[in-house]
């Protein structure tokens, strides 16, 4: 025994060495701007005095904005800082990792914490909220582990993080809750006296729910590869569990508490600075205004299947190795899923953790590009090694973490799909010297941002305000200049021509000021293609610089 903790000890170390020169060598590279540029306006607009949701719509409700404005706080109003709460993240879901996999073996929980680290943010440099609701998955997998079932404590803390995670990324939130659910119906199964009627409902209304959102993305592959796996493990569960009404008021007590208790803080903030309405309205329904656009429905991980096949029988070495790692990325969530069906047909059981990340699979069909597809990898790989962990399967999650340290982390996401499947090769990373952006970025990136900043500086005042249609906030954030309307991007604040009315008045009462114009933007409204044209109309011909249109729009004569 004293020997297998030497032995696990060592591993760990092993793995906390490891991973911290993956993201010491990381963490600076890479950044997508408009999505940075969201999460630094918004912490960045907080600072200067706004108060979020009242001064500023905001899709997001709560502690993801809390941490980028206290990494401002301690590190600096710098891209960097957004960084450093990732870093920490990344670390501490590895140890969750490696706590749940030991039961597996030494090795296996030393390759599960490493492929937490290859499938973390080095994949995706940025602090998307959905980074930092991961975390909430761990934590939760951890809490009904190793907390005793049925104990009110394991209830209400394990509603406290459903909860962190919703006021996090509300989607998240939602899939984090439902395998919680199949989790509890799980446990379910003893008492042959008591009711099924109370957990028919208790898994029936999220059952109903999950359908309705895997149906509603359109895509019968992505509904083979991932949805249609944690729908049946949730109709099993209910439909073999019983509980008594007690039991039933017991649960949905304790676990409503615990939500309530994580959403209190930032309720009680919002009541205070008188901004509880427009917090409720912009997390329940301006959400909504993103996720429904044309372009999340158009994608489908068919494309990925289809390039990553093709790609095996490319004469190139490094097509045909990134064809195969595809191909098993894909697979491993099917695998999954067939692995915990089999085994709950089999009147086996199966752990926590296995049945939150079939659920949290889910969150990959939000838009089925690479990026989302990483997002939910770390989880399924935690599942997969937990139904097993023969030296095959440890092999291959080996081998693919290590394919996705060398062959995908940091690389730039504008590319081609088939360059990304193919993992191409890419231009070097340089310095930033753009105004706080202190990260390595591709050249053309850093030259046309320097550009723009250049002639904004050089032809407006000090205190001039900055429109972007359609969402640019990187550059207001990069120039310190506020919209002069409440949003910073036109697809969440440009609803009815009235909206588009009032942006007119707010840029006449602005005026004189720059307006930054992406053309051919994914999130061009019919309503902030309307006020563009206003903008057209009122301004004189724009500077072309890079892939952006500057207008000089003038106050009204």
């Amino acid at each position: 025994m004293q020997r297998d903790t030497m032995g696990f000890a060592g591993l760990g170390f092993l793995w906390l060495l490891l991973s911290g020169l993956i993201l010491f060598h990381f963490h600076d590279q890479f950044w997508w701007g408009p999505d940075e540029g969201v999460y630094a306006y918004v912490a960045q607009r907080f600072l200067a005095g706004d108060t979020i949701h009242r001064d500023l719509i905001d899709i997001h409700p709560g502690y993801g904005n809390l941490l980028n404005i206290l990494a401002f706080f301690v590190f600096g109003e710098d891209l960097l800082s957004l960084r450093y709460p990732l870093v920490v993240l990344t670390l501490l879901q590895g140890a969750a990792a490696l706590w749940l996999l030991r039961p597996q073996g030494n090795m296996a929980a030393f390759i599960g914490a490493f492929a937490v680290t290859a499938f973390s943010f080095i994949q995706f440099l940025n602090p998307s909220a959905n980074w930092h609701a991961l975390a909430a998955f761990f934590a939760l997998a951890l809490c009904l582990t190793k907390r005793q079932a049925g104990s009110a404590s394991r209830l209400l803390l394990a509603g406290f993080i459903v909860g962190i995670a919703f006021f996090t990324r509300q989607l998240s939130g939602v899939f984090l809750a439902i395998g919680l659910i199949a989790v509890l119906l799980s446990e379910c199964r003893d008492d042959r006296s008591a009711s099924r009627v109370p957990a028919l409902i208790l898994g029936g209304v999220p059952l109903l729910g999950l359908a309705a959102y895997v149906m509603s993305k359109g895509h019968l592959f992505g509904l083979l590869l991932i949805g249609i796996w944690p729908l049946a493990l949730l109709a099993i569960l209910t439909f073999r569990a019983r509980l008594n009404w007690g039991g039933f008021f017991r649960l949905a007590l304790l676990l409503g508490a615990g939500f309530l208790l994580a959403g209190l803080p930032v309720a009680l903030f919002m009541a205070m600075v008188g901004a509880f309405g427009d917090w409720l309205h912009d997390i329940l329904f301006s959400a909504l205004v993103i996720n429904n656009q044309d372009f999340i429905s158009a994608r489908s991980y068919s494309d990925i299947l289809v390039l990553a096949l093709a790609n095996l029988f490319r004469t190139g070495i490094v097509g045909a190795i990134s064809g195969t790692a595809w191909t098993a990325l894909l697979l491993i969530f099917p695998v999954v899923g067939i692995l915990a069906v089999v085994r709950l047909r089999d009147g086996l059981s199966l752990s926590p953790k296995v049945m939150l990340a079939a659920v949290w699979a889910c969150s990959a069909l939000h838009y089925q590009i690479p990026v989302y597809l990483m997002m939910a990898v770390a989880p399924a790989i935690l599942a997969l090694i937990s139904l097993s962990n023969r030296p095959a399967v440890l092999a291959g999650v080996a081998a693919l973490s290590a394919w996705a340290v060398l062959f995908q982390a940091a690389r730039p996401i504008d590319r081609s799909l088939a360059s990304i499947v193919a993992s191409e090769a890419y231009e070097p990373y340089v310095a930033s010297d753009l105004p706080r952006v202190s990260l390595r970025i591709g050249e053309d990136s850093r030259a046309e941002y320097a550009q723009i900043i250049e002639a904004i500086e050089r032809g407006s005042g000090a205190d001039e305000a900055l429109m972007t249609v359609q969402m640019n906030p990187e550059i207001n954030f990069m120039t310190a200049r506020r919209s002069p309307v409440p949003y910073y991007g036109t697809q969440l604040g440009l609803k009815t021509a009235a909206d588009v009315e009032a942006a007119i008045a707010a840029l006449d009462k602005a005026a004189p000021l720059f307006v930054v114009h992406k053309p051919n933007d994914k999130y061009l409204t019919p309503q902030g293609a309307e006020l563009l044209k206003a903008v057209q109309a009122r301004s004189p011909a724009p500077q072309r610089l890079g892939s952006f249109e500057l207008y000089r729009y003038p106050a009204p004569e």
